[in-house]
């Protein structure tokens, strides 16, 4: 807006910040080429890649993109800016496939580990990107177009084999069935914890909005249970189910234990808690009294005033919630391992443990990646459940 007002002499500083990364990421290796899975590498800079096309093309885009952070901020420069960005990610990681698989031709252990550089490059795209998409007048469908081109970039070079010469795709398929496994145990223990998590929370939050004298109580444990560090919480189910475990064999036969899944389930569920129940308690507190009066008033019965007025309110907020509450749990499972349970996360500190960060980045990715996903997605489904009047553009 500073821009269009200055008749385009300041400059756009979202677009400069991407501009200022990437220029860093120049001066920074694009990868390192490692003989084996344990060395320390080599660093490879984008001018010594070998790859003209892909030096010329960064260099183009970093070049336009700092042109257009002085130009007036108008629907087409800010399109030109998002297509700046796209572009720019494919560039890099075209020029890291490209190369990174000439590095590597005629090894058997080799493999090219992404570096600072690139991270910097593909940071400075998002930059680029969402800072034009932000406050733009566009549609949501062209968003989440813009959001899937980079995802359909990375993917159908790596259905075509041409990422494989990457240390994570490398350690990818050396456990490859493991991973698959892990994912959908991620996935489904997640979304039980979140379940679990909805089924307490939602009567919870109308109990504290009903009745005053127990809102203190509920939000008081609710937030204590949210101050307890997750290693610490996962640490404290131990004890209590590994004793309920030995009195009570059923228990023991269902599969609760001191370590394992029961632990981080019920841990997970306690932390999902906070979001829910303060959302179900918010979705009545909004409710003004002058709109069931007015309800009333037109003759509406209490299901009518239920369906037609408080649900349609309601139901967006707590979700609002449960998209929260979700794509907390998608991250605090990373340290359910250290308690005895798998998921993605065990390949995390497996990583750490063995002093293998491609590792490490194997598993972080796809915990990143479902956040991403869960997280845009829960926010259309919001955005189509709120009432019209109510209804805002997914954030």
């Amino acid at each position: 807006m500073t821009s269009q007002r200055n008749g385009g002499s300041a400059p756009e500083k979202t677009t400069l910040l991407g501009v200022v990364l990437m220029g860093v990421a120049l001066l920074r290796p694009l990868y390192a080429f490692k003989e084996n899975r344990v060395a320390l590498g080599e660093p490879v800079t984008l001018f010594e890649t070998g790859v003209p096309f892909g030096v010329i093309a960064v260099c183009v885009l970093v070049l336009l993109a700092g042109i257009l952070a002085f130009a007036p901020q108008t629907t087409r420069v800010r399109w030109a800016k998002i297509a700046a960005g796209l572009l720019l990610f494919s560039s890099l990681l075209i020029t890291l496939a490209v190369s990174g698989s000439a590095a590597v031709a005629g090894t058997e252990f080799a493999r090219v580990t992404p570096s600072t550089g690139f991270w910097l490059g593909v940071l400075a795209s998002f930059v680029l990107i969402q800072g034009s998409l932000h406050g733009a007048d566009v549609r949501y469908s062209a968003k989440i177009a813009v959001g899937l081109i980079p995802f359909l970039v990375t993917f159908v070079p790596a259905i075509a084999g041409m990422l494989d010469s990457l240390a994570p795709m490398q350690e990818y398929y050396n456990r490859e069935s493991r991973f698959v496994s892990e994912l959908g145990t991620h996935l489904w223990l997640s979304a039980a914890a979140v379940l679990g998590a909805t089924v307490i929370g939602v009567p919870l939050g109308v109990v504290a909005y009903r009745r005053k004298a127990a809102e203190r109580p509920v939000f008081a444990l609710i937030n204590g249970i949210q101050t307890v560090p997750s290693l610490a919480l996962f640490g404290l189910m131990i004890a209590p189910l590994a004793f309920l475990s030995r009195e009570f064999p059923l228990l023991r036969a269902v599969g609760i234990r001191g370590i394992g899944n029961a632990p981080a389930l019920i841990a997970l569920t306690l932390y999902a808690l906070l979001p829910i129940v303060r959302n179900a308690y918010t979705s009545l507190a909004v409710i003004q009294g002058s709109v069931v009066e007015a309800g009333k008033g037109m003759g509406m019965s209490r299901t009518q005033m239920l369906r037609y007025v408080e649900v349609p309110i309601a139901v967006p907020i707590i979700l609002s919630g449960i998209r929260v509450s979700t794509v907390q749990a998608i991250g605090n499972t990373a340290v359910a391992p250290l308690i005895g349970a798998g998921w993605l996360g065990a390949f995390v500190f497996q990583g750490i443990g063995q002093g293998a960060p491609d590792l490490v980045v194997m598993g972080v990715l796809p915990i990143v990646l479902l956040s991403v996903f869960v997280d845009r997605g829960l926010a259309i489904l919001i955005s189509a459940l709120s009432p019209t009047g109510l209804r805002e553009a997914p954030t």
